[in-house]
Formats: C-alpha cells, structure tokens, sequence
C-alpha cells in the first residue's frame, strides 16, 4: 500500500509560482557564498570552548571529556575534534556552509516530496534566507546548525517510508530515519524533532486509517533498530576515547535541569529581557511572520492533509523546545528554520500572496542585515586579549578565563588546568569555587588568569578565589577591560594591549582573502 501523505490540496487551488525553476540552485548557491566573507571572524565563546574540548578528546582524563567538561552530547564534540585536526575556526566555518547547503536543498527535496516542485521553490528561499540572516546569529557554528542537516533528512526519510510501495524500501527509510533521529540528538540533545514528527505523522496516519497496522509495525521496528543501531555505535565511539556513558547522560539531561534552576535563580527580569530580545529579533528577521501565518492558517483550516498537520506539529514542538530552553540565545532560532520552511512552502501553495509577501520581507531583512555585517570588524574582545597572552607566553604556560569566555583561552593557544570554559557549568557544579580554587592554589596553578573588572559574579562564592588571587597573582595588564594577571614567581613579557577590543578585520577583507 502507498501513502501519499500530502494530496489533499486542491490542483485548482494551486497557482503557479512566480518562481523559476533553478531557485533551489540558486537559494543552495547562495546560502553558501553568503557565509564564505564571515570564515575569518573571531571564534564565539561557544565555537572556541568546543574546538578546545574536541581538540583535547584523545582519551581519559580528569574530566567529562578528558580535561574537559562540557553539557553537550558526544557527536558535537566529534564534529568539533574533525574541525580542530583540520585547521580549527576556518574548517568549522566551512563545516557551516555544508550544513547550510543541507538545510536548503533537503527543505526544498521534503517539501517538493509532500506538495510539488512549486512549493519546493518557496521553501528553499526560506531556507536560504534564515540560513543568512546575521540576526539569527548563524555565521558562529553552532550544534542548532550542525543538527539541522540531521533533521531535514530525518524528516525526509518519515516521508519516503510512508510513501514508498515496497515494504523493503520502506523499511530501510523507516531504518534511515531512525539513524537521523539520533545523530540530530547526540548533536544538540533536545533535538528530537525526527522522532516527533515520525510519531505524529504515524499516529495521525493510523487515525485517519492512510497506514495499514502491519505497516506501522514495520516502520516502528526499522525506527527502533536504526536508533539501536547508531546509539550502539557512538556508545563504542564514546567509551574508546575514555568518556562516561552515564557522564555524557547526566550531562545531557539531569544538568539541564540544574542548571535550568540556575538560571531561574538569575531573577525573571534578566530572563524577561532576553525572552523580549528573542522576540524582537524573531520579528525582525521575519520567522515570527511566518510562523504567526503557518499557526493561523492550521487553526482556520481543518481540511489539511497528514503532512500538513505533522509539519505543524513539529514546529509547535521546536518553538516549545526554544523557549523552554531558559537562556532565549538568538541562535535558538536556528532550530525553527527546518520546520518552519517546510510548512511554509506548503502554505506557499495555497496562499501564495501571503507567503510570498512574508517572505519579501525576510530577504529583504536578510539583505540589510547581511550587508550591515560586511562593514562590522570581524575580531572580538577575547580573540584580542588571547592573542595578546600568546605573544607574551612561553611553551607549557596555561590559563584560566573566569568565568567562562572559552574564547580567550582558545585564541592564546594555551590549555586550562579548570575543567570548565563556560559560565553555566561552574554556577551549576562548582558554585562555592572550591574545584577553581583547589585548581589556583595547587601544583598545576596557571601561569596565566584573565578575570573581568571583578572576581564577584551572582550565584557564586567567590571569597577563598579573591583571597588566592591576591595572594599567588600579580596584576599585569587591563585588556579589552579584563584585568590579566600573572603568576607572581613567574616572569614574562607584559601583553600588549590591544589596538581595538573589536579587531581591524572587516569581511571586506575576508572577502579579499578568499581570492586568488
């Protein structure tokens, strides 16, 4: 039996697009030389601390992952051990474009599966757009980036094992599916979108009786085997470089949760105006409009086929998964683009003035905002601080950057003998300071400490630090408005301070770099 899943639109209903043929190529083209002048920008703190961890996974150590500790599922970290081996910050920019170029085509490749070539045609400008847009923060490379190609072919997969004939094909998408499923969670653990959407549109299917019960049995044993099968895989994969399996779960799970009410802790105004600056930046870029215009249309309209309903569904599911996830980060967003462009595709078909205008103005918000970027320095704070550290130090010196900014520790070049780079993880774990002070006041202190203008952050107990500080460290440089301190037995060149917290570098440049 074939199940077409989406056929419940009208072909009297369906416009012919404005759109030419080669859009897809285009918007794909596009996607990718659009990010090609950001290669060069300084690291994020989040892309720096990742290289780190990745770059020093070689085997058991003190920590989660070796000398590290990190609240992120193992793929990730792999994904940042390749960019790490191969270059660093540039290869993982190019990791960037290809995950890019993933989420466009294969939007495009489920929606023209679901509703046609026409509506195809929308959902890759969509794709493209938000796959541009700076405002979503997408030129760092990000595990809401890195788990999106996962996504859209796990998503793709539920639809070619509906519909395929054959119960063996249907089997080996079904199998496909479940492999995507869990490599998007081992990438960025709440992204469980590919089991969502397989577990609605299966049931909405049964519901409506378009599966037969033999079928659905099938489909969930293929699922099932390919998530045991690519779960086993990278459980051998973990465990060989010396990490915990229970480690990595606590840290996936049972962290966030702690760490959930740690944030809370921070107060509801600090939460309220990073909720409102998502909003706003949301609106902005045009995702909220489109999204505003999918939820309106399924409320209005009751008569939409599974697909339909399951697309929707998995959107819900998405913007719940982003706003449940405390810290409002812009690049949360990023985990709406998939969803968000298929459905609206397949609106695309049936209120092509609506879509198209929307869109419109997404490009257009897309465009200012990408030319905007070009004239921005390309450099950062913790890029000019680390820098300005590497020069001055000697071979076996280390460093500690409270509490967090990865970044600089990243771009001096130098390890941390404390197992935490991000700020989160030690409000979380480490509150009352004692595994950093035992870390300063014990045999592999680091020569190097970078505190900002004071040592006091909300959540921590930061006493016995201060006291240490004082005691072992001398004051030697005010960088980026971060105070640098030195080992007091330990002599070294001053650091340089930096001509511009900001970098000279534009993407201008970068642009230039990129040619022959």
């Amino acid at each position: 039996m074939t199940t077409t899943l989406e056929r419940r639109i009208p072909r009297a209903a369906r416009s012919r697009s404005p759109l030419p043929s080669w859009t897809v190529t285009a918007a794909a083209t596009i996607a990718v030389i659009g990010r090609l002048p950001f290669i060069g920008r300084a690291p994020s703190p989040d892309e720096a601390g990742y290289l780190l961890v990745g770059g020093h996974w070689n085997g058991s150590g003190s920590s989660l992952y070796a000398s590290y500790w990190v609240d992120r599922p193992p793929l990730l970290v792999t994904v940042f051990k390749f960019a790490s081996s191969l270059g660093g910050v540039h290869a993982l920019r190019l990791f960037g474009c290809l995950a890019a170029l993933a989420v466009v085509v294969g939007a495009a490749r489920v929606t023209r599966l679901l509703a046609g070539e026409e509506a195809s045609l929308w959902t890759a400008v969509i794709a493209a757009a938000l796959c541009l847009s700076p405002l979503l923060g997408v030129y760092a490379v990000n595990g809401e980036l890195l788990a999106a190609p996962f996504v859209v072919g796990g998503v793709g997969a539920v639809v070619r094992a509906i519909q395929a004939p054959e119960r063996r094909r249907a089997m080996v998408f079904a199998a496909v599916a479940g492999v995507m499923a869990v490599c998007a969670a081992l990438v960025k653990q709440n992204f469980v979108d590919v089991a969502v959407f397989a577990a609605v549109v299966l049931a909405i299917s049964s519901i409506r009786r378009e599966v037969p019960t033999r079928r659905r049995i099938d489909l969930s044993v293929a699922f099932l085997a390919g998530t045991a099968a690519t779960l086993a895989l990278f459980a051998a994969w973990t465990a060989a470089h010396g990490t915990s399996l229970g480690g990595v779960f606590y840290a996936m799970y049972p962290f966030r949760v702690r760490a959930g009410n740690v944030i809370a802790a921070a107060g509801a105004d600090h939460a309220s105006a990073r909720l409102y600056g998502l909003i706003g930046v949301a609106t902005t870029s045009g995702l909220l409009l489109l999204a505003l215009a999918v939820i309106g249309d399924a409320a209005l309209r009751r008569h939409r086929g599974t697909a339909s309903w399951s697309v929707v569904g998995l959107l819900v599911f998405a913007a719940a998964s982003v706003l449940l996830g405390g810290s409002y980060w812009h690049h949360y967003l990023i985990g709406l683009i998939v969803p968000l462009s298929i459905a609206a595709g397949l609106l695309a078909v049936s209120r092509p003035r609506v879509v198209g205008s929307i869109v419109a103005f997404t490009v257009a918000s897309t465009a200012i905002a990408w030319v905007g970027a070009l004239t921005l320095d390309q450099g950062s704070p913790g890029q000019s601080i680390g820098t300005s550290i590497a020069a001055a130090s000697q071979a076996g010196d280390t460093i500690v950057s409270l509490y967090g900014h990865a970044d600089v520790v990243q771009t001096s070049g130098l390890s941390s003998p404390y197992e935490h780079l991000w700020s989160l993880p030690v409000k979380t774990l480490d509150p009352r300071l004692t595994e950093l002070d035992s870390v300063l006041s014990g045999p592999d202190a680091p020569i190097w400490l970078v505190t900002g203008p004071s040592v006091r952050s909300w959540g921590l107990s930061t006493q016995h630090v201060s006291a240490t500080i004082a005691r072992d460290y001398r004051e030697v440089q005010t960088i980026c408005d971060r105070s640098v301190y030195l080992r007091s037995n330990i002599q070294r060149a001053v650091p340089k301070t930096a001509p511009s917290c900001d970098g000279t570098t534009t993407a201008f440049t970068s642009i230039k770099d990129l040619l022959p």
